[in-house]
């Protein structure tokens, strides 16, 4: 497909359907319990994956087999422990405080690429980087910097900034992924080691007491996390990274607050304001500085 072949449609399509996983998650935060949620979501997505990467699947099982303690790992970053605590996370604080954390995710892949892979940027994306994290921050923020004083951050945020690093940490490692390998085994790979990884912690859940509550609503938010931020995120976010890699593809979550504002704006009827027009600037100009050098 050629949109394979366009890396920045791809990650921008992955952020979109994030922001929205999201929303999601936060509107029906006390209806369905945090890793009942991350399960029934992959499981989900397996169903919809199995005719798209089964083939790929049977032809990898050579490379896969070799790589093993790779494949288990990142799949328990990006499909168990990342979605998990997002979950979790959203239980407890609220969508500013969310996105301002979520803000800081750039600078981490960048940091983590330097650790781990010993590779930064040059001093344009830096730039790029600093510039995109300040249209952030006027976004979440409306303009106003003394809204920073009023933040409460709480538990819930503490959670967010976990999966953060969970993230972060996943992306760059994305460079390592087996010569050979294609994304639709890998992604496939991905997420059945993601979910053997819940299995025990949904049954712990359970054990807990915690509930899915079933009814029209939450079977629709179901079909969304399982097909949009789920595949079409995940294909479109490995392909990215693996065409410009993770520091360029980090920089591209710092849209996910303005998406956040659209996907208000169409669907809830909002209206954007003077200040996301100043964030979205600053955010886009920030991601031409980081793909301009990079590309």
């Amino acid at each position: 497909m050629r949109i394979f072949q366009h890396p920045y449609v791809l990650l921008s399509l992955a952020v979109l359907f994030w922001a929205g996983n999201s929303v999601v998650g936060r509107a029906f935060a006390t209806d369905l319990p945090p890793i009942g949620m991350v399960f029934w979501r992959w499981v989900i997505a397996l169903v919809i994956l199995t005719p798209i990467c089964l083939k790929a699947f049977k032809n990898d099982l050579h490379i896969l087999r070799q790589h093993i303690p790779y494949l288990a790992v990142q799949g328990f970053l990006s499909i168990t422990m990342f979605n998990m605590l997002l979950y979790w996370g959203l239980h407890y604080t609220n969508v500013v405080n969310t996105s301002l954390v979520q803000a800081a995710i750039p600078v981490v892949t960048l940091f983590f690429s330097v650790v781990i892979l010993r590779k930064g940027l040059n001093p344009l994306g830096v730039v790029g980087i600093a510039l995109s994290l300040v249209g952030v921050s006027w976004v979440v923020l409306r303009g106003d910097v003394a809204t920073f004083s009023t933040l409460d951050f709480n538990p819930g945020d503490l959670i967010i900034l976990g999966a953060v690093f969970v993230w972060a940490v996943y992306t760059v490692l994305l460079a390592k992924i087996p010569a050979g390998l294609s994304r639709f085994g890998f992604t496939y790979a991905l997420v059945i080691a993601g979910i053997i990884f819940l299995i025990p912690l949904y049954g712990w859940e359970m054990s807990t007491g915690a509930e899915i509550v079933l009814n029209r609503n939450t079977v629709l938010a179901f079909g969304y996390i399982g097909i949009f931020p789920s595949v079409l995120s995940l294909l479109c976010w490995n392909r990215g990274v693996e065409l410009v890699g993770a520091n360029v593809a980090g920089t591209f979550l710092n849209l996910m607050p303005v998406f956040g504002a659209i996907l208000a704006m169409l669907l809830l009827g909002e209206h954007l304001q003077t200040y996301h027009y100043y964030g979205i600037v600053m955010i886009f100009s920030g991601i031409y500085l980081v793909t301009k050098k990079n590309a």
